[in-house]
């Protein structure tokens, strides 16, 4: 599962408390890294494919603009708020990994 989070102090605090709460070590994605670190844009939980993927950056995205146009699908009294499907399109064309182009083929 990837989640993409907006790389904001009070962003890392929640993560934090909400990983203590499941008893879940934040490892490497201290406070410092979560906010500062130059090269680490993804965070992984788990081992593929049971795996979380916290993300705060993705190049040639703005969190903000996305974040506007996303989605909320509701399930109950869940609210799931999603990338919309046209920017979802967007970053796994511009990923080109194999797993993402082979997605695109489901998600067109």
């Amino acid at each position: 599962m990837d989640l993409w989070v907006e790389r904001t102090k009070e962003n890392y605090l929640k993560i934090r408390s909400s990983f203590e709460e499941f008893g879940m070590p934040v490892f490497d994605m201290t406070k410092e890294n979560f906010l500062n670190h130059p090269v680490w844009d993804v965070f992984t939980f788990g081992i593929p494919p049971v795996a979380i993927d916290l993300m705060i950056k993705m190049e040639g995205f703005n969190f903000r603009e996305i974040f506007e146009r996303s989605v909320i699908f509701k399930d109950e009294d869940l609210e799931i708020r999603v990338i919309h499907k046209n920017d979802l399109i967007a970053a796994k064309q511009k990923a080109g990994r194999s797993k993402d182009l082979d997605d695109l083929e489901n998600l067109q």
